[in-house]
């Protein structure tokens, strides 16, 4: 027997709270394992450059994700099992059935985080020469440190990556509390942006 369009729609709405709260605790485990990443991989570039991370916001960043996972607490099988979550969770099917409004503004052109990695690049190449990396954030850290290596994202990656696996070979230049391990997924982060 089929369900009628009007217990779907109100099954849509009894069940989506649920699902979105479960999804919302996924996502955010997530994005807190890709933050500490993330730090990693800005601490691992500060290092080529031979700056002490402990002095930029990296640093804190760095240890406000760690505090938080640690809360959850984080293990490698939780963390699994979010993968698997969000690879096979599908809540459109609530979308479909939410009521919709009339008027939808046409969507907005979003920047990308390359599109903004360039034009920081770029600023930093040109008008920034004498910059205090303290102030600033992890991203435009990011952005600071790949234009020492070149003049867009797709010259300075290789070029960070590949002095990223030397700085592998001095162990001694790292940080305590970065393994090989941890600069290994770093790299293969900064891969995949």
């Amino acid at each position: 027997m089929a369900i009628r369009p009007s217990d779907r729609a109100r099954l849509a709405r009894l069940a989506g709270p649920r699902l979105w709260d479960r999804r919302h605790e996924v996502q955010h485990r997530v994005a807190l394992r890709e933050r500490v990443r993330f730090c990693m991989l800005v601490a691992m570039l500060l290092e080529i450059e031979s700056i002490d991370p402990e002095a930029t916001s990296v640093a804190r960043t760095l240890r406000e994700a760690r505090a938080e996972l640690t809360a959850i607490p984080d293990t490698p099988e939780l963390e699994e099992a979010d993968d698997d979550y969000l690879a096979r969770e599908d809540p459109s099917w609530i979308d479909d059935w939410q009521p919709k409004p009339r008027y939808r503004p046409p969507p907005r052109v979003e920047k990308t985080a390359r599109g903004e990695i360039d034009r920081l690049i770029g600023r930093y190449r040109t008008d920034c020469k004498d910059m205090d990396i303290t102030k600033h954030s992890v991203f435009d850290l990011f952005a600071w440190c790949l234009s020492k290596h070149g003049a867009s994202y797709a010259e300075a990656a290789p070029e960070c990556a590949k002095a990223a696996k030397d700085l592998l070979l001095e162990l001694d230049l790292l940080p305590e509390e970065m393994t090989a391990d941890d600069l290994e997924r770093s790299i293969l982060f900064l891969h995949d942006q």
